[in-house]
């Protein structure tokens, strides 16, 4: 044996072990029944078995593995188009990074017209958690809480307002230009025409009236009717003086939605114009069935935003067992104006605002210098480690709404997959069929190198984490029809030199020799060709490419090197006179 035929058959062996190897994934995760993938759930450690199996697996797309397919909407309102533009592509860089980090494999994200965007999401198990991901702003921001007694003034304010009593250009609100340089000197002016004794008594006892009707322990069900008429914002709250330290003002749960209305009325923005009120995201349990949720007055001018985040992490909670919570870090922009800002408001409360709403407003007990800190909440594992994804995603420049959801479910990918392997195994048995009777027992060659060609090339697919589809097995039927081409040239060639009365071993290499130009030729204009689908197309196009793409390399490695070892080793005996073909 030369040295040559050697190195050849080395490595074909080689690489048909490596590919046996890197299907052994793929076999295990089809063994793995739908009752295995269900009991699991309630089994961290084979769940998470069976996740890395899946991972190393070959991947299949939304036609095949079903999946979510979602069309989201880009809100557009006031920009121009370049800033439209802008937003779009944007937008979708950010769901890229969004998706990848949320672990689903092959995402497919495309623009579709100005203010569109396609998502394709193979496989997804949990479409709420995938929604409210792709959805969500993820705008993270630091804010001061402002002092108890500022409180009253701003209420007295919203309640005139809410009124209609009150001349919106002519009131004495709050304005801009007597807005304060510092987060610390931020004050809310009191009413004009307010008496310095009123004022006074505002600040011995910021709440005044309110305190007196809204008792700690007393509901909107039991307020008196004509303070909530006379007061149609401060009405619709609960003093509770201490009852949280960082803010007084509660919300029952059943009238957060109105609350949250007068809030977002445009004319409340213009009232308020250096401070705001936020409701915390999660209400609190005082007993006896009275959910209340915190009500916060907090600096309108954010001191940190999510933009200077570097890291995100989740992690338990120690300080509350069985909750969660998310560790951050900032860069050194923000670390400073971290340990700045905390230095200077030892003793005041934090709050910590996620798209809008109140995550944890803790007390600052000593100067941060260390640029690093966490946002605590009722957070579960999972709740965290998403809000820890969207805030190393970042935060999209402009809000997201889903214009349309449809969900491939997984039995119409089991048809299809079914389908596609029946019509691969009825195509391939009569192709083995027609090769064996009219070759003989070199057909068993050219067999062996069609099986192995099929091997490589799912291997390649789930080595490299590409994505089967529907159109994909047809691009790998079409493959094995092209390889079956080329062994037919060869074996042709062959038979012509065995009719010139050549020995078998001469008539073996000059039949490899003369086809294999043609065979290369052949493939590399079809190789071409697949690559500009692969470049140009997309969906079920580019599916069809990848695997048409692949199918020529492996088809011509297993033609032209595979099958001349197998052959090189039936006729190396010198004495040879007789070969089946």
């Amino acid at each position: 044996m030369n040295r040559s035929l050697q190195i050849r058959a080395g490595l074909t062996a080689v690489i048909l072990l490596f590919s046996l190897y890197g299907l052994l994934p793929t076999f295990k995760a089809l063994s793995i029944s739908s009752a295995d993938r269900e009991a699991a759930r309630d089994n961290p450690e084979r769940l998470a078995e069976i996740a890395d199996i899946d991972a190393a697996a070959i991947k299949r797309g939304l036609d095949l593995k079903g999946g979510m397919y979602l069309v989201l909407e880009v809100d557009q309102e006031g920009m121009n188009t370049s800033e439209a533009e802008d937003a779009l592509l944007r937008v979708k860089e950010i769901l890229y990074n969004r998706v990848d980090k949320f672990g689903v494999s092959e995402p497919e994200i495309t623009t579709f017209g100005s203010s569109r965007i396609v998502v394709k999401l193979p496989g997804l198990q949990d479409p709420e958690r995938a929604k409210a991901l792709l959805g969500k702003t993820a705008r993270l921001e630091f804010r001061m809480v402002r002092p108890d007694t500022e409180i009253q003034t701003v209420l007295e304010k919203l309640d005139r307002l809410f009124l209609g009593d009150v001349n919106l250009e002519q009131d004495a609100s709050i304005t801009e230009e007597a807005a304060p340089a510092s987060i610390d000197d931020v004050e809310v002016a009191a009413a004009e025409g307010d008496s310095a004794a009123a004022a006074s008594d505002t600040a011995a006892n910021p709440f005044g009236e309110l305190d007196d009707i809204m008792g700690s322990d007393e509901s909107l069900a039991g307020a008196d009717e004509a303070y909530l008429k006379d007061h149609p914002f401060s009405g619709l709250l609960i003093v509770q003086p201490g009852a949280l330290g960082s803010t007084p003002l509660f919300v029952e749960e059943r009238n957060v939605a109105r609350v949250q209305a007068l809030l977002d009325d445009p004319r409340t923005a213009k009232k308020m114009r250096n401070v705001e009120f936020q409701l915390e995201m999660e209400p609190m349990d005082f007993g006896q069935g009275q959910m209340l949720r915190p009500l916060y007055l907090i600096d309108v001018k954010p001191i940190l935003t999510g933009d200077q985040l570097t890291d995100a992490l989740s992690s338990a909670n120690n300080e509350r067992p069985g909750l969660w919570q998310v560790n951050f870090s900032l860069n050194n922009r923000g670390a400073r104006t971290f340990a700045k800002v905390t230095g200077e408001n030892v003793g005041r409360f934090l709050a910590i605002s996620l798209d809008g709403r109140i995550s944890s407003a803790p007390v600052i007990q000593g100067k941060i210098p260390s640029g690093s800190g966490s946002i605590s909440g009722n957070f579960t594992n999972a709740e965290a480690s998403d809000l820890a994804l969207l805030l190393r995603a970042g935060a999209l420049p402009t809000d997201v709404y889903i214009a349309e959801e449809r969900t491939v479910g997984p039995s119409l990918g089991s048809d299809s997959i079914r389908m596609g392997i029946n019509a691969a195994m009825y195509g391939s048995l009569f192709v083995v069929l027609f090769i064996l009777a009219y070759y003989r027992m070199s057909g068993l060659v050219i067999v062996a190198a069609l099986l192995s060609n099929i091997i490589i090339l799912m291997a390649v697919l789930a080595q490299f984490d590409l994505v089967l589809t529907l159109p994909g097995i047809a691009g790998i039927i079409l493959t094995v029809g092209m390889a079956v081409d080329a062994n037919v040239l060869i074996n042709e060639r062959i038979r012509e030199e065995l009719r010139k009365d050549k020995t078998i071993r001469a008539s073996v290499q000059s039949g490899y020799a003369n086809a294999t130009r043609t065979i290369i030729d052949a493939n590399v204009t079809t190789l071409i060709a697949g690559g500009i689908l692969l470049w140009f197309g997309t969906g079920p196009i580019k599916g069809f490419a990848v695997t048409l793409s692949i199918g020529i390399l492996t088809s011509m490695f297993t033609a032209l090197v595979m099958t001349r070892v197998i052959m090189e080793f039936i006729t190396r005996k010198q004495g040879r006179q007789k070969m089946s073909i």
